[in-house]
């Protein structure tokens, strides 16, 4: 009887590479985690309506930071490194560099704010999910009429209530992290199973890279 050949799956990759592979996501993972948390500690820090003065003074007090961390940078570098974190600011926290007011701006300003107000209270009862639903249901009228002002106008205001709200949601969520972290940390420092722990310690490095970071 002849003999039938069954061919092994052969990886593309080495044991030793699928290794490395997988720590490189485990570290990404992490360092993405760690890059929010230091985002959302300079948030605060900053809070949510900075001038312009307060603005500089911190992106100047970053910069210094970042050279003595990285002192062979060259300051491009580091006006570099400081536009990626001015923009993860802006993606998660809604934060963005105020205007040096002259007197014509502090009046737009104002007049801005008052909008934003305005437009917050007509919308401050959706959920980001109905906020969603709502701009998509206004992106296909304008699909099919691209003259519509009116759907033009409710995206523009959704849009801004959108980011108001997940820039809220992303403090939150940080705060309730820090909150864990910091607790798990104190019983940990306490329990004296070793099993108990590295069981724990399991869990952690499995779930890590597969967070929704």
């Amino acid at each position: 009887m002849e003999k039938q050949i069954v061919a092994e799956q052969v990886s593309a990759l080495s044991a030793d590479q699928a290794l490395t592979a997988k720590d490189c996501g485990f570290q990404y993972a992490r360092n993405q985690l760690a890059v929010f948390e230091n985002g959302r500690d300079y948030a605060s820090m900053l809070g949510t309506d900075p001038t312009f003065d307060q603005w500089e003074a911190g992106r100047i007090s970053w910069v210094a930071g970042y050279v003595e961390a990285n002192p062979a940078n060259t300051g491009n570098a580091a006006d570099k490194a400081w536009n990626r974190f001015a923009g993860l600011l802006d993606e998660l926290f809604g934060l963005v560099k105020p205007k040096a007011l002259s007197a014509a701006a502090t009046k737009k300003a104002a007049e801005r704010d008052a909008k934003q107000k305005e437009v917050l209270a007509k919308h401050g009862d959706l959920t980001p999910t109905m906020i969603r639903a709502q701009m998509e249901a206004a992106y296909q009228t304008l699909a099919k009429n691209p003259s519509s002002k009116e759907s033009k106008k409710q995206i523009k205001e959704l849009e801004q209530v959108l980011k108001v709200k997940q820039s809220a949601e992303n403090k939150e969520l940080g705060e309730e992290l820090k909150t864990l972290r910091a607790a798990v940390k104190t019983e940990a420092g306490k329990c004296t199973d070793i099993d108990l722990l590295q069981s724990i310690l399991d869990m952690l490095v499995d779930a890590i890279p597969e967070a929704d970071l």
